[in-house]
């Protein structure tokens, strides 16, 4: 450090007569340079990479469009109550922890079965039908852990992969028949 430092001091102060001022020999270095060892040390580091992907299959529940095999249900009760589902505004995320099974039950839209017995139907992008969907679809986890429409993807086992477009809320309407 104090060689530097005369260095710059002597660099700096002026110049009275360049003939008459002694030559200044370079001052020899404090510390000598070392060659790298010629063989690396063995394995010195270890790069680990972690990679997580999470999978959230839901499976499907028997609908008339899906059950290809059997034959019309038999009625249960004498008088039958016949529900008519009507359709309301639902949020545009859902929890994927929420959702527990599907039903293709249109031929553009599935219907979501949610934990809190709710059921949303879920309109799939142009192009997607639900019959690709008959043996349930995998959903890949995120960050928020949600399934949003215009962003998340829903995978088929059959290999399709569509968008949600739209989230409806199905609220039962009981209407008796005459």
């Amino acid at each position: 450090m104090l060689t530097s430092a005369a260095l710059l001091m002597a660099a700096a102060a002026p110049v009275a007569n360049a003939a008459s001022a002694p030559t200044v020999a370079p001052p020899e270095p404090l510390v000598s340079l070392v060659p790298p060892p010629a063989e690396p040390p063995a394995a010195p580091y270890w790069q680990v990479v972690i990679e997580q992907e999470l999978i959230i299959r839901v499976p499907a529940r028997r609908s008339p469009i899906n059950n290809f095999a059997a034959g019309p249900m038999p009625q249960r009760s004498p008088r039958p109550t016949t529900i008519v589902w009507k359709e309301k505004k639902a949020p545009k995320c859902i929890p994927m922890r929420n959702i527990m099974g599907m039903q293709a039950v249109q031929r553009d839209s599935i219907d979501l079965i949610t934990r809190q017995n709710q059921l949303l139907r879920a309109q799939l992008n142009r192009g997607c039908r639900a019959l690709d969907f008959y043996a349930g679809f995998y959903m890949q986890g995120n960050k928020d852990g949600k399934l949003c429409e215009d962003r998340d993807q829903i995978h088929a086992r059959t290999g399709a992969k569509c968008e949600i477009d739209k989230f409806r809320l199905l609220v039962p309407v009981p209407r008796e028949e005459d």
